[in-house]
């Protein structure tokens, strides 16, 4: 049963890595750190040369993200419990930050961990990063 679950990830993981325009939905807005996740989360993917939209959506559910047809993955940035699961019900794949990371990180590999954390969202930071691209 664990490795299905595993197998499903990597095949988030890898749908992610195709896709150019990510939404980040925020579910809740009442856990610390979340705007920093946000944040880093949109730096990472700008750096990957993809386009992100923020949603706030306090009870994701299908209905309320199949508004968003041209969003081709989703991060759900929400506490712990809510961030795995299982989105088969979903017309895109919804990944976690830390799966984003994977994703959107050039040569990074996926060693089958699963973080929920939000400690563990890490955008390394680009030579340069610090101009600002309006």
């Amino acid at each position: 049963e664990m490795s299905r679950a595993l197998k499903r990830r990597r095949y988030l993981i890898a749908r992610a890595k195709e896709a150019q325009v990510v939404g980040i939905v925020a579910g809740t807005l009442g856990v610390a750190g979340y705007r920093d996740v946000i944040a880093d989360l949109r730096r990472l993917i700008a750096n990957s040369g993809r386009k992100s939209y923020t949603i706030v959506a306090g009870k994701p559910n299908p209905q309320k993200l199949a508004n968003f047809p041209e969003i081709e993955v989703f991060i759900m940035v929400s506490c712990e419990l809510t961030a795995l699961m299982d989105g088969r019900e979903y017309m895109q794949p919804i990944i976690t930050p830390y799966e984003a990371t994977i994703a959107f990180t050039s040569g990074a590999m996926w060693m089958g961990e699963v973080k929920l954390d939000f400690a563990s969202v890490s955008v390394p930071r680009a030579e340069g990063d610090e101009r600002e691209d309006g």
